[in-house]
């Protein structure tokens, strides 16, 4: 997964009501400090590669939510779930290619 999909991320997770800021996002979903995000803002940085650990991280923690919610919403957050996936493929494959 590259920064810029990290950050579209955070903008779906927003969106859906399961997040209330970036820090909210960082602390809770990343289980990284709270201004993690804003370190992808930096110019080239986009673009750059999210260490696994921190895709894992995000990963579990919507799994996990999508379990105990409504089916409507649960199928939002697997949605999240697939586009994060195949960002990390877009990222295997750039990162290939380097």
């Amino acid at each position: 997964m590259l920064g810029i999909s990290l950050k579209n991320t955070y903008y779906a997770l927003h969106d859906l009501g399961l997040v209330r800021s970036k820090y909210d996002y960082c602390r809770r979903f990343l289980g990284r400090g709270p201004t993690y995000l804003k370190d992808y803002d930096r110019e080239g940085r986009d673009v750059a590669r999210v260490p696994s650990k921190t895709v894992t991280t995000l990963r579990t923690r919507l799994c996990a939510i999508a379990e105990r919610v409504p089916a409507v919403t649960a199928a939002e957050i697997m949605s999240v779930v697939q586009e994060i996936d195949r960002a990390c493929q877009v990222a295997d494959l750039l990162c290939r290619g380097r």
